[in-house]
């Protein structure tokens, strides 16, 4: 057997074969990534002119040393549990990297650790056995962090995953939390309005991001990048949501139901046995008056028809990745997030979908923890956790592998101090 550059159709073709393949692992995705900072190819091990294992193989050089690192995203398409064929498709695959000037080549598979509950509850034993082969063959392994805030993998290694194969959408909302429920049904009623947004949106997507990032401290992505993704990824694959809220409509709605509380109050206030009643009807006017003037005091400050959450979304093969999204914090309280996963959830069951991947979380589930407000927001849809076994590094050179993580270090820290004397 050996490794060879496949073409795009032969690849596709293997795809089909394999369950719970990412977008991430896909001839679009890689495409999308070449038009950046990344190169690309598409390699195959042949036995006899028939394909046994592929991946997708990103790749750039890195400056002064003339070399390339190479990155497969969420790993190789290959049998996970065939040892003899994972040894077989590394030995090859470092003959190719070396062959082609690479030091090293990273991947995150897309397998298992761990299985969890929703709560983050051990259900199996670690697979050890898969980590163990790997850095028996060469791979160096990146550790299994459990904060965010500590990832230096590519991608996330904790995610956030909700079964919905053969569901429909009643079941799925009889299964999330009671106060979850509660907040999709009360989210409804809130005049919001979930749209596909087309090119001409993308700058308002990219200011929901920007205030989310500041708020939640992580580096948002460039414009430019979100208007590549539009522009390069099929709309069947691609959806990006825009949640509004209609505050006139709102408004109305609620001085609607304020008159016809009213008015059931004026038919029964003279009757003695009905006094309890009256004072709940006037409780829930009081209650809509004082949200009437807060409503108000939004439509002021910020017009009467606020963008207040956004979504982007991939649906491929069998999943929909929930891949980035944010909200005002200032308009939390009327749940547009709720509705917008709620709504897409829906859309992934009429697609066929078997899993609606929220994706990443922490694996810290203490109350005290920084993220854990948004594990516990997915994990109201009854969503499991799912820990993967982490980043690995396959090194084909040691020398140039330790001299490109101490360019990387040195890089780092000028850009850190330029950061500090820009202050």
């Amino acid at each position: 057997m050996e490794i060879v550059e496949i073409k795009e159709e032969e690849y596709k073709e293997f795809l089909k074969q394999y369950k719970d393949i990412s977008f991430f692992q896909s001839v679009e995705w890689a495409k999308f990534k070449s038009k950046s900072e990344w190169n690309m190819t598409i390699i195959g091990l042949k036995d006899k002119n028939k394909i046994k294992a592929a991946a997708t193989l990103l790749y750039r050089k890195i400056p002064i040393i003339n070399k390339r690192m190479y990155y497969s995203p969420r790993g190789y398409v290959i049998d996970f549990n065939d040892f003899d064929l994972i040894k077989e498709f590394t030995i090859e695959l470092k003959k190719y990297l070396k062959k082609n000037n690479g030091i090293f080549l990273k991947i995150n598979p897309y397998v298992e650790y761990i299985k969890r509950d929703k709560d983050g509850n051990k259900i199996s034993d670690a697979n050890d056995k898969l980590v163990d082969l790997l850095k028996s063959l060469g791979y160096l392994h990146n550790g299994f962090y459990i904060n965010q805030d500590e990832k230096k993998d590519l991608e996330p290694r904790w995610l956030s995953v909700l079964n919905i194969e053969n569901k429909d959408i009643d079941t799925i909302l009889k299964e999330t939390r009671q106060t979850t429920r509660w907040m999709i049904n009360k989210s409804k009623k809130n005049s919001i309005n979930i749209k596909i947004a087309g090119f001409e949106d993308i700058k308002t997507f990219k200011e929901v991001m920007n205030d989310t990032a500041l708020r939640r401290e992580f580096e948002d992505r460039a414009i430019s990048y979100y208007e590549n993704m539009y522009k390069m990824i099929d709309k069947d694959i691609l959806r990006i949501v825009i949640a509004d809220i209609n505050l006139l409509d709102l408004k109305n709605t609620m001085n609607t139901e304020i008159k016809h509380l009213e008015e059931r109050i004026d038919k029964i206030k003279d009757i003695e046995k009905k006094k309890n009643q009256v004072l709940e009807f006037e409780s829930q006017i009081n209650a809509l008056n004082k949200r009437l003037k807060e409503i108000q005091i939004d439509i002021e400050k910020y017009g009467d028809n606020p963008v207040v959450a956004v979504g982007l979304y991939l649906t491929y093969q069998d999943q929909t990745v929930y891949l980035f999204g944010g909200s005002y914090k200032e308009f939390m309280g009327y749940g547009a997030q709720y509705l917008m996963q709620y709504e897409m959830i829906k859309y992934s069951i009429e697609r066929g979908m078997k899993k609606y991947n929220f994706y990443g979380i922490d694996g810290n589930f203490n109350e005290d923890s920084k993220n854990y407000g948004l594990f516990d927001f997915k994990r109201g849809f009854n969503s499991d956790v799912v820990e993967l076994i982490g980043e690995f590094d396959l090194i084909v050179s040691n020398f140039y592998y330790k001299l490109y993580n101490f360019m990387m270090v040195s890089y780092k820290k000028l850009r850190h101090i330029k950061g500090i004397l820009k202050k």
